[in-house]
Parts: structure tokens; C-alpha cells; sequence
């Protein structure tokens, strides 16, 4: 039987667009939403301005753990 893993980072990636800058950053497996919206709000402050765009992936582990493993047989 055969595994197909695909290494992808273990945390979760965030990126973030104020205007014409793009910032992105890691989040633990373990984050919430308010630890992301703590972190976007610090960003804006910094920024003095609301994010345009947010895009969120979640880490390929924590999907894995959720939905299972896809598992190759060469039966």
C-alpha cells in the first residue's frame, strides 16, 4: 500500500493586502479566529488602514487530520 504525502508547511498561511503592500505570516495549527483577528487588527493600526483582501490557507495536516489521508493500494 502506498501513501501519497505532500510536504507542505505545518501552520496554517495567512496574507494580507493594505493597499499596495502584501504582508503574509504563519499561525499554529492551534489558533483561533480571535488570535487571527488580533493579529490583522494590530497590522491595520500599523498600517492605518482595514486590510483589502485577507486569504487564509489551512495547513495540508490540519486538513488531513479532518478529513483523512487519501491512501493509494496497488492492488
Amino acid at each position: 500500500m502506498q501513501r501519497l504525502r505532500t510536504e507542505r508547511p505545518t501552520q496554517n498561511q495567512v496574507m494580507a493586502v493594505f493597499g499596495p503592500n502584501a504582508i503574509s505570516f504563519g499561525l499554529p495549527q492551534s489558533a483561533t479566529l480571535e488570535d487571527l483577528v488580533g493579529r490583522l487588527a494590530h497590522l491595520s493600526e500599523r498600517h492605518g488602514a482595514a486590510p483589502t483582501s485577507i486569504s487564509v490557507r489551512v495547513s495540508s495536516q490540519m486538513r488531513a487530520d479532518r478529513f483523512g489521508s487519501i491512501i493509494f493500494s496497488d492492488n
